[in-house]
């Protein structure tokens, strides 16, 4: 012990000198103390030891070793005094096996176990010093001073913390020296330590050792702030993770003030300002940890006690504390909401509560204010952001959180007001977050299905405006700027809301939103300006603070905000409040900004605009113009954007924008120039322009502005014509001076454009010219037109000369110039192409038209041989072109060329189309989409010329672009069509057809382009597809004309009429609207008239009705070739009102020059020659093909004037004007004269013409053609010389027209040298003039002279080429022209076979020719009708275009209609009583048709006869008058018999009998003498007093006059046209050929014994031929002298025709009659003697007439009166009769088999209609009642009223019978297209007055009602050739019904029955025996007829 106290004392000793023996840097002295320092502690250690060895256990020991320690410690000896601790911790931790130094760490010696057993005081203060030498000793010797800090804040380790409550018995200055010195040396160790968790570690445990203190040892204040400040330092300078910090800090922070609250004063140490910020600073650091429940605990720690005894300033701060810590447990609430769903409400009601107390301390400055500031910023940023995620944040917040988010934020935001409000604070850092949560608010509340909400959105976005400063520039904390900031954003939300509503189609809604958007984007950047140009510095604070880019893009949306608005109010109906926006939006736009001025001024206006922003600005100024002129309809003044900027200033810049805006304007009001007053808008738009642009400054933009005014000039409102404007002349003027100007002083970049203003210019000046439709000033029309073709062609830059080569045209110009991969489309100049529209429309195809789709172009095809291109090479252009609108520009040529064609200057619209087509194909190539359109019209000018040849080559031409793919589809369709249609013209059939369908597969690939356009622009999308499909149809039609098809060619012309009409309708909606013209009666069936659009039409407009022009003109030359000439008056007339509409003089030339011709095919001359002077009035002037026709047309009316003088004078004009017109156009091309050829004009000694020496280049070679074949015919006439003609004639192009006119004409002349020859031969001079029979007359080997074998020769010749001519012109050549051959061959056969050269054919095919000749017209006709009988109405509409195979032949239209086998017909089954029919009707009519088609002028095919099927009672007699009226054939045709053919000669066949000769010319005249004055007296009927005696007597008296000529006329017709061979209208007799032979020998021997031969011996033995002596023998014996001699002269005439000359003067001619008749007395008793019939009882008799006699009531000429007799228009109508009746079947449903001769009806089913004008008293008194008892048996009908025309069409249909008691034929009552579109007809009475008569059209065939009843497959049809009175037709009406026993009873019993039914009445003898149950036998008697075939009852 001593030992140890001496160690202690040298201690001490040292302690007391001051030294540091542990001191690290020490001097030499004080190592020595060191040394003697350690010594001394070993030594004490060892001592020590001993002891405790000795006894364990005493306290002594322990004492002495902690003094030793503690002055180790002193004498910072730590590792020797860390040797001692460890020797003591064994006894302070009371534990006798202490752990080892080597296995223990020095850090258990912190810990001593707390024993449970109370301590004395003596071991308590052992422990108390143990424990803080332990402290010091291992904070300066442990390294791992974190190790040392986790030791410490052990909770587990019982460490001197966990002795605090032990250590609480020491006595207090020792228990706070101990803490308090335990505070330092770990605070002090802290501070030293550089990681700052471990020194975070060690302050806390400094902190806590301080909380162990006793009261009043430290002040609460410097404790909480140490705290605050120790988290703060770790915080800023820790590492890891801030959550994890803040774990740790709010972990430090409970332990603080869990040790605090055990204090005894913890009341008052918890309390006061830093312990608020300390909890506080707790508070956020936990929110950061998510601490929640701490947060719970800090809000329990915050409550503020004694804040009411505090001082008033530290009130604020614990109050501000509280608040901010209140506010960071509410945001660690919105932080981890999810762990509070369910209760989120209610832990956020105190932060709520919090919130609304803020109001003030936001107000205030410093500190605390800030801290609750930020607590306040950071929940309402986190309210927001619950509000309104961003779009990375996925979380899906309830319902019931965003509710109480919004509360908070709503709380907050009212917080922030109320600061700014209530307390005047506006400043940036208050503005800012209360506009961005009143912003959240607004666009939360916001719902777009919810109406409701948008009231609350707006009341929020109201407040934000209610914050903002009244003044950018007043006084306060705000900078200008901000304010303009801010005050742009709420205009911002504003705009962002309306936009939301505006999307969802509220436009009601959006509007006050844009509303405001606008006013305070306005005022934003208004104030935002004024900040600019003011004094004020332009300082930026806070979160205001934006980029200058920023306003520049408010400037640049501002004025679309406006424009939103505008739409807004449209949508909504407001237009006024719509056209303000509008206008607000144009004045808002930054001009400057896009240097719009410096545009102007160089760039054209079509593409000023273009760029984005300015396109948008030319959107707005588009819409404003169309609300104000087509909506509000304001006063013109209005709509000038002069009146917008009205309080503007002006300036030169000023009004370069508003001259662009304007034009801007007028460019806008393009598409609606239709609409009511838009022009009168233009016209003012046009003038504020002018005033803008002055002369001296923009001068080009001016003439800018004057084209435009002279466009407007040319388009006069609804319903005027155009006046002469002075003001737009003048203008013109002027502007051609403007642009001669060398300066242009502000225009000098646009004076570049000057060639293009100048040539449209003269274009429109052209087309004003037209418009004043002043025929004066048309020179001027083709004088500007001229000169623009000038200008247009000075355009073009110069070409090398290999490329002026290529330029001509043809093939090797493709060659060489590859044709190249086209030039891309320029629209506008020489700027990139705008896109074609593009609409998502369904697509669709057209059906395939092979069995193999052929796609279009296939390189396979044999179109034309032209090279594909092989490159992309392109000709050079030399020199640049500049255009404006270079699309404009051709649309303006073309609408020109148009023009100029309605004109009829064809060379000059060539030469123009020639000039801009080589202006595009300099500016774009020859594969550009304009230069092929402008070569299509070209060529299809050419194909109008007759220059087919031509037209394909220039197609041709083209055709490699469209294979290259680089053209439009569409436009490739029309190439192909053009092409297709100019190869029909030049007969290229194949080719053609194969084009066509090419086009077909073409078209199906083009998108229907209309959805999403504006109306104007799908109106002409619609009138496109309309042009195209017309295009289509013209173009099938041209192809089956060349296929010689004319029906399947007139079906294509009238689709493609109703096309164009529908295209005109279609495009006409884009013109004023004008008066509707009263309806005109439709006198055709049922084909649409032509559409007269508006007076001006653009150029598609002109196209359109150059179209319909050329079309209906077309349809009226087709149905005059067909000989339907009122189809074609109808279509000429609708051509001439059109064209007159449309001031087309030349159409109008054409139209009346074709109603002439039709006048005097009609025989009307004087009518003719006044439409031709008409026609010619207008083209006469003219150097063209149209001033020819005329010429031509007026020759023919002095030829059948018998003006053979002047008629070849005109011919000879119009030759020589077509020689020069020729001439022109082989100027044109170019073509260089090789070698000439001769004028059509043949000098001649009245008028010498040098012959043009010209090119082989032929104009209209078809009109050619036409000419030469009159002058050859009057040179002929005249004896003149005329081969040069016909040489000429054989040069022209050699299509079918041209060749069949010159074979025509051949075989004319060689006819006409055969007539010549035969008037030169003594013995056959008198063949023409002699009757003549077919087959030949007699039979025997009689020779024939050298004089008439060469006679056959050249009738053969003549035969061959009348064969030939009826080959091209069979089916659609001229009827006339169809007849004239056919007569002549049948003329041709008959001189044959008298000059002995007849064979067996020869009878058939003569009597077919003729039969042929008679109805050529309505065979044509059938094959229409037919087509139209079974129209299937679910086909495809009107665009579906018509189809044919590669080969020509047409398709029919594609359907989805079922199939219906039997009666398809709809109408056929109205009623439900009626039955259903037993034919198939369908079938049946496709048979006739096929069959009509079959037909063909074959001589061959024509020898085969159809009569043979035909029963054997019947006969079919032909009789026809040639066209000279001077011969006339009857032919006789049996079955099973040769035909007989009788060749008449009207005039001088009876010799010495002058004064009963009678020519046809005085029938036709007596009959209608007789009939007219039967027509007067019959309406004179009404007027005659039934009680005057006297007058009914002289009525009577007259009408029985006029009944006695008719008789004798009959008797007079018969007498001397036909005489003696009458008998080939007798029945057939039964004679046994021994009769026949008697009779044959009887005759021989008379004229054997009679004649004198001038050869004594003839050489041959001459017979009767059997048919013609059967014919003779029913001559009755007491016929009169002279037609016994017509039978004598007729055989002698066969002996001199037979080469047996007879001496005719010698022959006794009395004494030959006495025998013959005595022959035939002897050949009548014969036949009576045996008792046998003469003839068939049941014979029948059908007549077939040709146009000239179907007039003469032929059935009422004594050889047929009473017998039956019926009218057929011609066999093959017979044949279809029959063919129909086998069909049906009868009653039984058995088949009708073998021959059937009748037609079946069913009495039962019968319809009538009687007195429906109510006017006839009589008739109707007379069979009403008969008909109403008739109803018994089934019949039906009206009486005395009108019926409907679907009930006549249905008793028509479904009826066996239909009979009618009225006017005329019921014509009033059905349409005659219904009538012949019927697919099946009732046989039919017409009772009326000339029901049956069929009009005299001169040189065409016939017309009238019965043959629309024969087109309809009537069987039987009784009608009246004349008008007959009523009481007399009643009469034979009433005969024929008794006859036929139309009773009740006979009827109701009435069966059908076999075809072999014997004893009935036909209803053909009925009438027969009906003509003379009337008083007047032939003025009543004769007029009933009956068409068709017998039925039977």
């Amino acid at each position: 012990m001593r030992a140890v106290n001496a160690a202690s004392k040298s201690l001490s000793a040292v302690l007391e000198t001051g030294s540091k023996a542990g001191s690290e840097a020490k001097p030499a002295a004080d190592r020595t103390t060191a040394t003697s320092v350690t010594k001394h502690a070993t030594t004490a250690r060892k001592e020590l030891g001993t002891l405790r060895m000795l006894d364990p256990r005493q306290v002594d020991v322990e004492r002495a070793a902690s003094s030793v320690v503690g002055k180790l410690v002193g004498l910072d000896m730590y590792h020797a005094a860390l040797g001692l601790l460890q020797d003591m911790y064994p006894f302070c931790a009371n534990q006798d096996d202490a752990p080892s130094p080597s296995s223990t760490s020095p850090l258990t010696f912190l810990a001593l176990p707390i024993p449970n057993v109370q301590i004395s005081d003596i071991h308590l203060a052992l422990i108390s010093a143990y424990h803080l030498h332990a402290l010091a000793v291992l904070s300066h010797t442990t390294t791992d001073r974190g190790a040392l800090a986790s030791a410490l804040l052990d909770p587990n380790s019982p460490t001197i913390l966990s002795w605090s409550t032990t250590f609480s018995a020491l006595p207090e200055k020792q228990h706070d020296h101990l803490f308090t010195r335990a505070y330092s040396l770990t605070s002090r160790l802290a501070s030293s330590t550089p990681l700052p968790s471990t020194a975070y570690s060690l302050r806390l445990f400094a902190l806590l050792c301080l909380t162990c203190t006793r009261p009043s040892v430290i002040a609460p204040s410097t404790f909480w702030e140490q705290a605050v400040k120790f988290a703060a330092m770790y915080a800023n300078a820790a590492s890891s993770g801030p959550k994890e910090n803040a774990a740790h800090v709010t972990t430090s922070f409970a332990r603080l003030a869990a040790r605090a609250q055990v204090r005894p004063d913890a009341v008052e140490f918890m309390a006061g300002p830093a312990f608020a910020r300390f909890c506080e600073y707790w508070s956020r650091f936990a929110r950061q940890a998510g601490d929640l429940a701490t947060l719970e605990s800090i809000g329990r720690f915050a409550q503020p006690a004694g804040a009411a005894s505090a001082s008033e300033e530290d009130r604020k701060v614990i109050e501000a504390s509280d608040l901010a810590t209140t506010l960071a447990r509410a945001l660690a609430v919105f932080e981890h909401w999810q762990e509070h769903a369910s209760d989120f409400a209610s832990k956020l009601s105190e932060g709520s509560a919090a919130i609304k107390r803020c109001g003030l301390i936001l107000a205030q400055s410093g500190s605390d204010a800030e801290r609750v500031k930020r607590g306040v910023e950071r929940l309402r940023r986190a309210s927001m952001k619950a509000l309104e995620p961003s779009r990375s944040d996925t979380t899906n917040y309830p319902p019931e959180v965003k509710a109480t988010c919004r509360t908070i934020l709503q709380g907050a935001v009212d917080a922030l007001c109320e600061a700014i409000t209530t307390h005047n604070t506006r400043t940036t850092n208050l503005l800012g977050p209360v506009l961005e949560g009143l912003f959240t608010l607004a666009r939360t509340a916001f719902a777009l299905n919810n109406p409701g909400t948008y009231s609350t959105a707006r009341s929020l976005l109201s407040r934000a405006r209610s914050l903002l400063p009244s003044s950018p520039l007043s006084e306060g904390s705000v900078s200008p700027i901000s304010a303009a900031y801010y005050t742009r954003c709420v205009a911002a939300v504003h705009y962002y809301l309306a936009g939301q509503l505006h999307q969802s189609g509220r436009y009601d809604h959006a509007a006050p939103f844009v509303e405001e958007a606008c006013a305070l984007g306005q005022q934003a950047l208004d104030a935002y300006h004024e900040v600019k140009t003011s004094s004020t510095p332009m300082d930026v604070d806070g979160e205001a603070a934006c980029k200058e880019e920023h306003w520049e893009q408010l400037e640049e949306q501002l004025f679309r905000r406006w424009e939103l608005l505008g739409v807004c109010h449209v949508k909504t109906g407001d237009r006024r409040s719509a056209y303000d926006a509008f206008v607000r939006g144009i004045k808002a736009f930054p001009f400057a900004n896009h240097d719009l001025v410096a545009l102007a001024r160089k760039t054209p206006i079509v593409r000023l605009f273009d760029s984005p922003a300015l396109k948008q600005l030319g959107v707005l100024i588009d819409r404003v113009t169309y609300v104000a002129a087509c909506e509000l309809l304001l006063p013109p003044t209005a709509v000038s954007a002069l009146s917008w900027f009205s309080d503007a200033k002006t300036s030169p810049e000023c009004n370069c924008v508003y001259g662009a805006l304007i034009e801007r304007q007028i460019a806008s009001l393009e598409e609606s120039k239709w609409k009511p007053g838009v022009r009168d808008v233009l016209r003012q738009l046009v003038d504020d322009a002018l005033l803008v642009y002055d002369v001296e400054d923009r001068p080009v933009r001016h003439v800018r502005l004057v084209l435009k005014r002279l466009e407007l000039a040319c388009q006069p409102d609804a319903g005027l014509e155009a006046s002469p404007d002075e003001r737009s002349t003048e203008l013109a003027k002027d502007a051609e001076q403007l642009l001669a100007r060398q300066s242009f002083a502000l225009d000098a970049s646009l004076s570049q454009h000057c060639p293009e203003y100048l040539a449209s210019l003269h274009l429109w000046r052209a087309i004003y010219a037209h418009r004043t439709r002043d025929p004066a000033v048309v020179p001027a029309v083709v004088a500007h037109a001229e000169e623009a073709c000038k200008v247009i062609r000075a355009m073009v830059p110069a070409l090398p000369t290999a490329a002026v080569r290529a330029s001509l045209g043809g093939g090797r110009a493709t060659k060489d110039l590859q044709a190249a991969a086209p030039a891309k489309r320029a629209t506008r100049g020489a700027a990139k192409a705008a896109p074609r529209p593009k609409i998502a429309v369904t697509r669709t195809r057209a059906p395939p038209v092979t069995p193999k789709k052929r796609r279009p172009l296939d390189p396979n095809l044999p179109v034309v041989d032209v090279s594909p291109p092989k490159g992309g090479v392109s000709v050079p252009v030399q020199g640049k072109m500049h255009f404006e609108d270079f699309d404009r520009l051709v649309s303006l040529i073309r609408m020109v060329s148009h023009l100029i064609g309605l004109v009829g200057h064809v060379l000059v619209r060539i030469q123009l189309l020639n000039a801009a087509r080589r202006l595009a194909e300099r500016h774009l190539g020859m594969g550009s989409e304009v230069y092929v359109s402008l070569t299509i019209d070209t060529a299809h000018e050419y194909v109008k010329l007759g220059r087919a040849e031509k037209a394909v080559s220039i197609l041709a031409h083209v055709l490699p672009a469209a294979r290259a793919g680089s053209l439009p589809q569409d436009l490739v369709v029309v190439l192909l069509l053009r092409y297709s249609e100019s190869l029909a013209a030049a007969d290229e059939v194949l080719k053609a057809s194969i084009t066509y369908c090419d086009a077909v597969a073409a078209a199906s690939d083009v998108l229907v382009e209309e959805k999403g356009l504006p109306t104007a622009q799908r109106i002409r999308v619609r009138a496109a597809l309309l042009e195209r499909a017309a295009q289509a149809a013209l173009s099938y039609a041209a192809v089956q004309d060349a296929r010689d098809d004319p029906t399947s060619s007139i079906e294509g012309l009238s689709q493609a009429l109703r096309l164009w009409n529908r295209a005109i309708e279609t495009i006409s909606r884009l013109q004023p609207l004008a008066p509707k013209e009263p309806a005109e009666d439709n006198p055709t069936r049922d084909h649409p008239r032509a559409s007269h659009g508006a007076a001006y039409l653009d150029s598609s407009g002109w196209r359109l009705a150059e179209g319909l022009l050329a079309t209906l003109l077309s349809l009226a030359h087709a149905y005059a070739a067909r000989g339907s000439a009122r189809e074609a008056e109808f279509f000429a007339a609708q051509t001439r009102a059109l064209a007159t509409t449309l001031h087309a003089p030349v159409m109008v030339s054409r139209a009346r020059a074709l109603q002439g011709e039709l006048l005097i095919q009609l025989g009307q001359l004087p009518e003719g020659h006044v439409a031709l002077m008409e026609a010619a009035a207008l083209v006469m002037h003219l150097k063209g093909p149209d001033a020819v026709e005329v010429r031509r047309l007026l020759g023919r009316y002095s030829q059948r004037s018998a003006d053979a003088k002047g008629a070849q004078q005109l011919f000879e004009e119009a030759a020589v004007l077509l020689d020069e017109l020729s001439g022109m156009f082989a100027s044109l091309d170019g073509v260089v004269a090789t070698g000439g050829r001769k004028s059509l004009v043949v000098a001649s000694p009245r008028r010498s013409l040098n012959p043009q020496e010209s090119t082989n280049v032929f104009c209209r070679p078809r009109l050619c053609s036409s000419l030469i074949e009159p002058l050859v015919s009057l040179l002929h006439e005249s004896g003149a010389e005329y081969q040069s003609l016909l040489e000429r004639f054989a040069k022209l192009p050699q299509s079918a027209d041209a060749k069949a006119e010159e074979v025509a004409l051949r075989a004319k002349l060689t006819l006409d040298e055969v007539y010549s020859r035969f008037r030169a031969d003594m013995f056959l001079s008198s063949l023409a003039e002699s009757a003549m029979t077919i087959p030949m007359g007699m039979s025997g080997d009689g020779g024939s002279s050298p004089a008439s074998q060469d006679m056959l020769e050249t009738l053969s010749t003549a035969e061959r080429l009348f064969w030939e001519h009826m080959g091209y012109i069979a089916r659609r050549g001229h009827v006339s022209s169809v007849r004239e051959a056919a007569v002549c061959l049948a003329l041709i056969r008959t001189f044959r076979t008298s000059l002995g050269r007849g064979d067996e054919y020869t009878p058939v095919l003569a009597a077919q020719l003729l039969d042929a000749s008679t109805v050529t017209t309505l065979r044509r006709e059938m094959l229409d009708v037919v087509r139209h009988k079974f129209l299937n109405m679910n086909a495809a509409d009107g665009l579906q275009w018509p189809l044919m195979t590669p080969n020509g032949s047409p398709l029919p239209p594609p359907s989805k209609a079922k199939r219906v086998t039997r009666w398809s017909e709809t109408s056929l089954l109205d009623s439900e009583d009626d039955e259903p029919m037993d034919v198939d009707l369908k079938s049946y009519w496709e048979a006739v048709s096929k069959r009509y088609e079959a037909q063909c002028f074959d001589s061959e095919r024509m020898t085969h006869s159809q009569c043979d099927t035909l029963p054997a009672h019947w006969s079919v007699v032909n009789i026809s008058v040639t066209e000279d009226r001077q011969t006339m054939f009857v032919t006789r045709q049996r079955a099973g018999r040769r035909p007989l053919i009788f060749c008449l000669p009207l005039r001088g066949r009876r010799e010495g009998q002058e004064d009963e000769h009678l020519t046809y010319d005085d029938v036709i005249k007596e009959l209608e003498n007789i009939i007219n004055a039967s027509t007067e007296k019959t309406r004179e009927a009404g007027s005659i007093d039934k009680e005057d005696k006297a007058a009914r007597q002289a009525w009577w008296k007259a009408r029985t006059e006029l009944d006695g000529r008719l008789r004798d006329l009959l008797a007079d017709i018969e007498f001397c046209w036909l005489g003696a061979f009458k008998t080939i209208f007798d029945s057939l007799q039964n004679l046994h050929s021994e009769d026949l032979s008697a009779f044959r020998s009887r005759l021989e021997s008379v004229f054997q014994g009679n004649l004198v031969f001038q050869d004594k011996k003839p050489k041959s033995r001459i017979s009767l031929d059997d048919g013609l002596l059967e014919c003779f023998s029913a001559l009755p014996a007491s016929c009169r002298d002279e037609e016994v001699e017509d039978l004598v002269y007729f055989i002698l005439d066969l002996y001199q025709f037979h080469g047996i000359p007879v001496a005719t003067s010698e022959v006794d001619i009395d004494q030959v009659v006495v025998e013959l008749r005595s022959a035939l007395e002897e050949h009548g008793s014969r036949l009576r003697s045996r008792g046998e019939a003469r003839t068939d009882d049941d014979s029948h008799l059908f007549l077939v007439l040709d146009k000239n006699v179907q007039g003469i009531p032929w059935e009422s000429l004594p050889v047929l009166r009473g017998k039956s007799v019926s009218r057929i228009p011609s066999m093959d109508f017979l044949v279809d009769r029959l063919e129909f009746s086998h069909w049906r079947k009868w009653e039984d449903g058995s088949p009708q088999e073998g021959v059937v001769d009748r037609a079946a009806v069913d009495p039962r089913k019968t319809y009538f209609v009687l007195n429906p004008s109510a006017d006839l008293s009589g008739t109707q008194a007379r069979f009403e009642p008969w008909l109403k008892g008739m109803k018994a048996a089934g019949w039906d009908g009206v009486v005395g009223r009108a019926p409907s025309e679907q009930q006549v069409v249905d008793a028509l249909t479904n009826r066996d019978l239909f009979i009618y008691f009225g006017h005329g034929g019921g014509e009033q009552y059905v349409r005659a297209h219904k009538v012949r579109h019927l697919a099946r007809c009732a046989a039919t009475m017409l009772w009326g007055c000339s029901s049956g008569t069929l009009k005299y059209m001169g040189d065409l065939d016939r017309t009238g009602t019965p043959y629309h009843y024969m087109l309809a497959g009537c069987p039987t049809l009784v009608a009246n050739l004349w008008d007959v009175t009523d009481r007399e037709i009643d009469k034979v009406a009433q005969s024929v019904f008794d006859d036929l026993a139309l009773t009740p009873s006979a009827v109701g019993a009435w069966r059908a029955a076999g075809p072999r039914r014997t004893g009935a009445m036909s209803v053909v003898e009925a009438v027969a025996r009906a003509r003379d149950g009337c008083r007047l036998k032939y003025l009543t008697g004769a007029a009933p007829v009956v068409y068709g075939i017998p039925f039977y009852l």
